[in-house]
């Protein structure tokens, strides 16, 4: 990641091989009400973001920033690999409930119509 700042903005390069879309726009969703956040991704290398402090914000400490982004990013990312490995535990875990629902659903429907 290169992060570099000049004329009151963030500049930063992200790689995308690192860190997904999906990640990128999850951690900069929370910097929005702060700063007007763009994000262009070259094709397939890298994302370069700029973050510009909004009218009404205070001059941002920028070191605090870059760290606070920094942990963010290895934050959703961590996120998503969890998510990742966890998915086809939650599908069996609802797949179950929901199972489990209907043979109750299915005992009750034949002892009302007896």
């Amino acid at each position: 990641m290169e992060i570099h700042q000049d004329n009151n903005r963030l500049y930063l390069s992200v790689d995308a091989a690192i860190y997904t879309e999906a990640v990128i726009f999850k951690c900069l969703y929370w910097y929005t009400n702060t700063f007007e956040v763009d994000i262009c991704q070259e094709p397939a290398t890298k994302f370069n973001i700029t973050l510009t402090p909004k009218a009404a914000s205070p001059e941002p400490e920028w070191n605090t920033i870059q760290a606070k982004l920094k942990q963010d990013l290895i934050d959703f990312k961590l996120r998503q690999l969890i998510n990742n490995e966890t998915q086809n535990i939650r599908e069996l875990i609802i797949a179950k409930a929901f199972a489990y629902y209907e043979q109750e659903t299915d005992a009750e429907d034949m002892n009302t119509a007896t």
